[in-house]
């Protein structure tokens, strides 16, 4: 009897191991579509070029406020720290965009890492450890796969971020470095997260909040980290930039839809299978008093994801904290069933695991038969076909004489032009403030050469992605050509 119970564990344990290789071939299969194009000078979002230019700001190589001052066209509402890591690396391989897209995709892979750590860190089975992991990859990858390998920070300042999440929790075997250090440092290091990316804001909220229920003097030695880390970096930058600085990240035009929250809600029920997970999770007996916390980190990321969504321009990368919450339920619920005894009431634990399990992956599988050809024809054969036509505009651009205002700010940079206008940051402020006065001089004195626009050009206006902005150029900028991938438009 105990040989046959031993040879089903075995078994057990094979389909287990099997069904990893599977998830990490998959997983492999969709980031190579993004690996093979990463050095391509074809834009995947309209950010990358932004993020560029500030980089090279940040770094000297453009003479020019990493904050611009009030009455230009060129905005930054993100904390600086980002760019001065990207603009190091960028420096050394000779590309701000490059360097933007290799950075990124590192710190996603290192936030699915950080996940499984924290699974074990709570109480959890390194199986649990490896899904949750697993989990956080394949649903980047498939829904949010628009930022994997993408020059921006999100999954960077969310990388610094769990860096401390590991932190606080610590290693139970270095015993040595206990008490109110470990709080302290993780509330510097997650502090120090926020001036890669500010709206990473759950897990330190929750974690605050958690503290001050559980353990007033930890809470206490957190919030001595976090405010040390912020008078520090916050002071440096502001001696740095001065007003311009919080002008620019607090004080951001930006328009907000309350409509916004349905996206928000839809991506937060592609996350239910997952959610259906804490259902299993063993709150009250997680390690360190956990529970509490991730409970606290989910509400709050699934809020803070809704909310988001209301503001134009914000995208799939405010679910990353839900998404990485949710992954970390499912890994300790899964942890749970596996070390259970054969039953959990009437129905058999290895149901339970196998049902709980497919529940997790159910929104991938069902995707992946659509989705597979999708990111294999949009990104092998759409990104190979654009990248002629993507060239030849930038070899235009680099041939216009005078400055050049592009949609796609990537076509710019790679054209090396200095960057004079950010188009949508620059619409939002003429939405919320009414004044386009900076814009009107430009256009009525020529001072910019051309314009260059990835929008369809015809006889309906209301078609072009900025119409309050192109209305204006096109009272003064008359000659439109199609040249590769991109329309631009002369006096």
């Amino acid at each position: 009897m105990k040989n046959k119970i031993h040879m089903e564990d075995m078994n057990f344990n094979l389909k287990k191991s099997i069904w990893l290789y599977i998830a990490i071939l998959f997983i492999f299969i969709l980031l190579v579509p993004h690996v093979a194009f990463i050095t391509s000078h074809v834009s995947f979002s309209s950010n990358e070029g932004w993020n560029a230019y500030l980089a090279r700001r940040a770094i000297g190589l453009d003479h020019a406020p990493l904050y611009p001052p009030d009455g230009q066209m060129v905005f930054n509402n993100y904390p600086p720290s980002s760019f001065y890591v990207v603009g190091l690396f960028g420096w050394l391989l000779g590309d701000m965009i490059v360097a933007g897209r290799v950075i990124s995709l590192l710190a996603l892979l290192f936030c699915a890492w950080a996940t499984g750590r924290v699974v074990l860190a709570c109480g959890g089975t390194r199986g649990g450890a490896w899904f949750a992991g697993l989990l956080v990859m394949l649903y980047s990858t498939v829904f949010y796969s628009d930022y994997v390998a993408m020059d921006d920070p999100q999954w960077l300042g969310q990388a610094v971020i769990m860096a401390g999440f590991m932190l606080l929790f610590g290693n139970d075997r270095e015993p040595g470095w206990t008490g109110a250090w470990r709080p302290f440092c993780a509330g510097f290091v997650v502090v120090a997260g926020l001036t890669f990316k500010h709206n990473i804001l759950a897990l330190p909220v929750a974690v605050l909040v958690w503290l001050l229920l559980t353990d007033w003097r930890h809470a206490v030695s957190w919030m001595g980290g976090c405010l040390v880390s912020l008078c520090l970096l916050g002071g440096l930058y502001y001696s740095i930039f001065g007003l311009d600085f919080i002008q620019g990240v607090f004080g951001h035009k930006r328009i907000f839809y309350v409509h916004g929250m349905l996206k928000g809600l839809g991506n937060v029920l592609g996350l239910g299978g997952m959610m259906v997970s804490c259902a299993f999770v063993p709150w009250r007996h997680l390690r360190h008093r956990s529970g509490l916390l991730l409970g606290l980190y989910l509400l709050l990321a699934v809020a803070s994801a809704i909310v988001q969504r209301t503001g134009t321009g914000v995208s799939h990368n405010a679910c990353f904290e839900a998404l990485i919450a949710a992954a970390l339920c499912a890994g300790l619920a899964m942890s749970c069933l596996a070390t259970t005894g054969d039953t959990a009431g009437r129905v058999p634990v290895r149901t339970l695991l196998v049902g709980v399990m497919g529940l997790n992956l159910l929104p991938v599988m069902v995707s992946l038969p659509a989705y597979l050809p999708y990111l294999y024809r949009s990104n092998v054969t759409t990104i190979a076909h654009s990248l002629k036509a993507s060239n030849e505009t930038i070899a235009a651009v680099h041939a216009i004489d005078g400055d050049v205002a592009c949609e796609t700010l990537a076509l710019c940079y790679w054209a090396h032009k200095p960057v004079v206008m950010d188009f949508f940051n620059y619409s939002q402020h003429v939405a919320v403030t009414h004044d386009a006065m900076v814009l009107e001089q430009v256009v009525d004195r020529h001072d910019i050469a051309a314009f260059v626009s990835n929008s369809r050009f015809d006889t309906q206006e209301d078609i072009w992605e900025f119409p309050n902005l192109w209305r204006i150029i096109r009272a003064g900028y008359m000659h439109v050509r199609l040249q590769g991938a991109a329309y631009i438009v002369t006096p």
